[in-house]
């Protein structure tokens, strides 16, 4: 286990494992099987990495890449010495939210650091929460890029349908609709601390992307975050 300090920055304090439990839970209801290949976007400090350490093959191969470096050197100090098939790569970016430094690449313009077609098994578990519209059609871009042909992307959003304010989670019914109408902020003065998004509008992003949705989308209701699965 991670100390306090280091699993408090990818979530909120005393449910680390709760919240890894359930994600393993929804990614085997996606479709996620041991021999799959699987690529983890935000990976944190292996919140998820840790279960699916004993429940992958040996074969299979796991990668996980987050813009935390700390977070990245526990994962490769406690987990890739342990499990060799389990691989960790920091990728700075910069984040309004968990890294403010304007120098650094935009999730904008990040191309993956990994080949084509090179995944049977996507997922991104809060990580489509805390980035801009224009970033989360380029990781969905990278997504169906990666993926192998009838792979399977999971990620998590905070979806509205008409307004925020219409949302069964506190969190999504307090935030700030954006002219546009397509999203929602949290706190506008650090827009990536969190971002709710109109379903339709997701939608559209998924379609240009060319993944294709599994209906139906599953309700986070007001403690989770909404699941979407696609294949491409």
């Amino acid at each position: 286990m991670p100390d306090p300090s280091l699993q408090n920055q990818v979530g909120p304090p005393g449910v680390f494992q709760d919240v890894g439990l359930t994600t393993m839970g929804r990614l085997n209801m996606a479709g996620l099987r041991p021999e799959h290949d699987v690529l983890d976007i935000g990976c944190g400090v292996g919140r998820t990495a840790r279960f699916l350490c004993d429940y992958l093959d040996s074969a299979a191969h796991y990668e996980g890449f987050d813009i935390m470096e700390s977070l990245i050197e526990w994962c490769q100090e406690e987990i890739t010495t342990r499990f060799p098939n389990f691989r960790f790569t920091f990728v700075p970016l910069y984040n309004s939210a968990y890294l403010p430094d304007a120098s650094l690449p935009s999730a904008v313009d990040l191309r993956f650091p990994y080949p084509d077609e090179s995944f049977d098994f996507v997922f991104a578990h809060s990580v489509f929460t805390h980035m801009s519209p224009d970033a989360s059609a380029n990781y969905l871009r990278e997504i169906k890029r990666v993926l192998r042909p009838g792979g399977i992307s999971y990620s998590t959003w905070f979806l509205f349908t008409e307004t925020p304010s219409g949302s069964p989670s506190p969190l999504v019914a307090g935030m700030e609709l954006d002219e546009s109408g397509n999203f929602a902020l949290h706190d506008p003065a650090v827009p990536d601390t969190a971002v709710g998004y109109r379903e339709a509008f997701v939608r559209g992003l998924y379609a240009d992307a060319g993944l294709a949705i599994a209906e139906p989308i599953h309700p986070g209701f007001t403690k989770l975050q909404d699941a979407v699965v696609a294949s491409c």
